[in-house]
Parts: structure tokens; sequence; C-alpha cells
């Protein structure tokens, strides 16, 4: 199984995030952008890649160690931006305003659970979803205009569990299966 952790969303954060990724996409070239689709959309903490069904266990138990006293609270939807640089994007994404802390502690203590349980975890966390991957040249001015898109139409939303998710690259894009779920202690 290829997995990875993440978390959701819920449906308003979800649709200010496609309202985000529909400004951006009436704003570049028709295929400059391969686009999540919206049912997708998600905080990965980790990838883990290709795993077991040993290795989905220990990441589970990972998980539970890592974030165990873990409390849920709210983030907020922020800018808009591009990895790795502007001059050479592969990924156009919106970033998480308030909440950025607790999501990086989030991360730093799953790497922590997910180590202790065998697994071996990069941890180069930085609090965003991906909305698109980008295939050609974007306008000079787009993170701009989208960024000032995006700050005009703020939303926030709980973040009240962990999701160890299958991926599935399918013809159609990637298809996602909850595996395991660590629910947050209640906000």
């Amino acid at each position: 199984m290829r997995l990875f952790v993440a978390s959701s969303f819920e449906p308003a954060f979800a649709a200010n995030l496609k309202a985000a990724a529909d400004y951006a996409r009436a704003n570049v070239d028709k295929n400059a952008v391969k686009w999540v689709a919206p049912e997708n959309f998600h905080i990965t903490y980790a990838f883990l890649g290709d795993l077991d069904a040993s290795g989905a266990a220990a990441a589970a138990r990972g998980m539970e160690a890592g974030l165990s006293g873990v409390k849920a609270f709210r983030v907020s939807s922020g800018g808009i931006g591009v990895f790795p640089s502007s001059g050479r994007p592969s990924v156009l994404w919106v970033g998480i305003g308030e909440g950025a802390a607790g999501l990086r502690e989030i991360a730093d203590k799953l790497a922590a659970g997910l180590a202790a349980a065998g697994l071996v975890v990069e941890n180069r966390f930085e609090p965003h979803v991906t909305i698109g991957r980008v295939k050609g040249p974007l306008p000079e001015d787009l993170i701009k205009r989208a960024g000032d898109f995006t700050r005009r139409k703020k939303e926030a939303s709980a973040l009240a569990s962990v999701e160890l998710m299958e991926s599935r690259l399918t013809p159609a894009g990637p298809a996602y299966r909850r595996v395991y779920s660590k629910r947050l202690l209640s906000l």
C-alpha cells in the first residue's frame, strides 16, 4: 500500500479551497496546471511510501502514540503560493494562517511517533494544501492576484482527526482510502 498521513477539512473550508482553485484556474492557460479534485484536498504530514499490512499497523501505532493527548483546534486559510520557487513552480498551494503552529506540532509529534514505531519519516512539513500541480508557465502576477483573492475569502475549519491514507494512482487521478483514523481530543 502507498501510504501517507493527513487531515481533511469541514465542507465550508473545502469549498473555500475550491473557490481559490477556481479563481486560479480562470487565470492560467488550460493545460498549465493539473488540478486537485476538491474531495482530495488535505494537509499531508508525512508520506510513508509503500508499506505492507504490518507496516500500516506500525504506522497506526506510531500515530496513536505520537498524537496521544493532542487536542483538536481550528485552522484558517491563508495566502497562495508555489513550491519549490516562483522561478520553477511545480506545486500550487493555499497556505494555512491561523493554526499553522498547531499543524507543525502535529507533524513533529507524528514524526517522533512514527520513528519510534520503526518507520522512516522525512519531516519537511510546511502547512499548506496542494490545489494543483504546475505543468506549464504561470502568469507573473498570478500569485499576487490569487493571494489577494484567498485573503479576502478567508475560511476556517476544525482539525479534529489525523488519518492514515492509502493512495492508489489511477488514470483519472489518485484515489484515496482511509486505513486508520486517530481522533484528536475535543475542542
